[in-house]
C-alpha cells in the first residue's frame, strides 16, 4: 500500500477497513459484548420490578436499564455489561490496528486468531495506560487538596499558599494537559500498543509525548476522521438499504410470496432496525429513505411465517453488528493512518519496522534529537 504520511493517508480509513479480516474481528467483539449486555440489561430490569413481556415491547432487542430508576444491584448489573462490551471493543481497537499495521508493511495473511493472541499477550498495556494517567490525576487531586486543608491552620496557613503558590500553578497547568493527555490515552492507547507493542509505561510515556508535540494535529485529525466515519457508515447502510428494496420487489411480487414477503421481513425489521433507532444514528433527515428502502411494519403472522421471521431477525442483526464493526474498523485503522503521520513527522516510520529492538531504538533517537532542539 502507497503512503503518504500526509492528512491523504487519511482519507484511505473507509477503504482500508473494508477488510473481511478486521470486520469479522470487531463483529466476534460485538456479538459477544452485545450478548452480554442483552442478557444483563433484562436482568437488571426484571430485578428492578419489570416483566420480560413489558421490557420487550418497550425495548426489543435494544435495551437500556439506565434509563430508569434501579436498585443498586441492578444499576452493577447495567455498568458491568456496558463495562465488558466497551472492553471487548477497545481490545479489539488494539486488534485491528495491527492488523493494519501489517498491512502498510505487505502481510496481508494477519489473520483474526494472529490477532486475538496478540491482545492476550498486550492487553495489560491497554487497560493500564488510560488508568495511569487518571491515577496521576488523582494524585494531584489529593495532594492539592491536602495543602488546602493545611492552608485552613490558624496563624500559619496562608503560609502554604504563599510559598509553593508557583508549585500549584504549575501543577494546576500541568493537570490540565494531563486531562487532555487522558482523552487521548483513551482513543490512542489501543493505536499505539497495537503498532508499537509498547508496554504500559512506553506507551504512557508515547501518550504524554504525541500531545505535547502535536496537539492540534491530533485534533485536527480526529475531526477530519469522524466524518469518514460517518459517510463511510451511510454508503454501507444505502447499500443494504438498495439490497432490502430489490428483494422487495421481487418476493413482494403477487406470482411470487407477495404480501406474506413484506410481513415477514417487515415484522422483524421493525424490531431489528426500528425508525427511532435510525434517526438517531443518521439523522431525521434520511426519514424518507427508511420509509422507502426499509419494509418495516407489524403484522399477525402464522407459527411457520413467525419462525421464518426470527431466523430472518438473527440475520438482520448480524448485519447491524456488522455495520458497528466497520464504523469501528473505520476508526481503527484511521488512528493507524494518524499515528503513522505523527511518528513520521518524529523520525520514525512505524510501517517500515521491522521488530520492535528496531522502533526501540528509533523512538530513543528520536526523543533525544527532540530534547537537543
Amino acid at each position: 500500500m502507497e503512503i503518504n504520511y500526509n492528512i491523504k493517508d487519511l482519507f484511505r480509513a473507509p477503504r482500508s477497513a473494508l477488510s473481511l479480516t478486521k470486520i469479522i474481528t470487531f463483529l466476534r467483539a460485538n456479538i459477544v459484548g452485545y450478548l452480554v449486555y442483552l442478557i444483563a440489561n433484562y436482568l437488571a430490569l426484571y430485578l428492578s420490578g419489570n416483566s420480560f413481556v413489558n421490557i420487550w415491547q418497550s425495548h426489543g432487542v435494544y435495551p437500556c436499564a439506565y434509563i430508569y430508576e434501579l436498585n443498586w444491584y441492578s444499576s452493577i448489573i447495567f455498568w458491568v455489561s456496558a463495562s465488558y462490551w466497551f472492553l471487548c471493543i477497545y481490545g479489539t481497537m488494539c486488534a485491528v490496528s495491527k492488523i493494519t499495521l501489517q498491512e502498510l508493511k505487505g502481510d496481508y495473511f494477519y489473520s483474526v486468531q494472529d490477532a486475538h493472541r496478540f491482545i492476550v499477550k498486550n492487553w495489560h498495556a491497554i487497560v493500564f495506560t488510560p488508568s495511569t494517567i487518571f491515577a496521576i490525576l488523582v494524585f494531584y487531586a489529593m495532594t492539592t487538596s491536602f495543602f488546602a486543608f493545611l492552608s485552613k491552620t490558624p496563624l500559619i496557613g496562608s503560609l502554604f499558599l504563599a510559598i509553593p503558590f508557583a508549585i500549584y500553578l504549575f501543577g494546576a497547568i500541568f493537570a490540565v494537559f494531563t486531562l487532555y493527555t487522558f482523552f487521548v490515552s483513551i482513543l490512542l492507547t489501543p493505536t499505539i500498543v497495537g503498532t508499537t507493542e509498547e508496554d504500559t509505561m512506553g506507551t504512557v510515556f508515547n501518550v504524554y509525548m504525541l500531545s505535547w508535540r502535536f496537539p492540534l494535529q491530533l485534533i485536527i485529525y480526529t475531526i477530519i476522521l469522524l466524518p469518514l466515519i460517518y459517510l463511510s457508515q451511510l454508503f454501507l447502510v444505502v447499500l443494504i438499504g438498495f439490497g432490502l428494496k430489490i428483494m422487495d420487489l421481487i418476493f413482494s411480487n403477487s406470482l411470487l410470496m407477495g404480501e406474506k414477503f413484506s410481513a415477514v421481513l417487515g415484522n422483524t425489521a421493525n424490531i431489528i432496525i426500528p425508525k427511532d433507532l435510525f434517526d438517531i444514528t443518521f439523522g431525521s433527515f434520511l426519514a424518507n429513505f427508511y420509509d422507502i428502502f426499509i419494509p418495516s411494519s407489524y403484522q399477525n403472522l402464522s407459527g411457520i411465517e413467525a419462525l421464518s421471521s426470527s431466523l430472518i431477525g438473527i440475520f438482520l442483526l448480524i448485519v447491524v453488528l456488522g455495520c458497528f464493526s466497520y464504523a469501528l474498523s473505520v476508526f481503527s485503522s484511521g488512528y493507524v493512518f494518524i499515528l503513522n503521520i505523527l511518528k513520521k513527522k518524529s523520525g520514525v516510520d512505524i510501517a517500515s519496522i521491522k521488530s520492535k529492538d528496531e522502533l526501540i531504538a528509533l523512538s530513543s533517537d528520536g526523543t533525544s534529537k527532540d530534547l537537543n532542539n
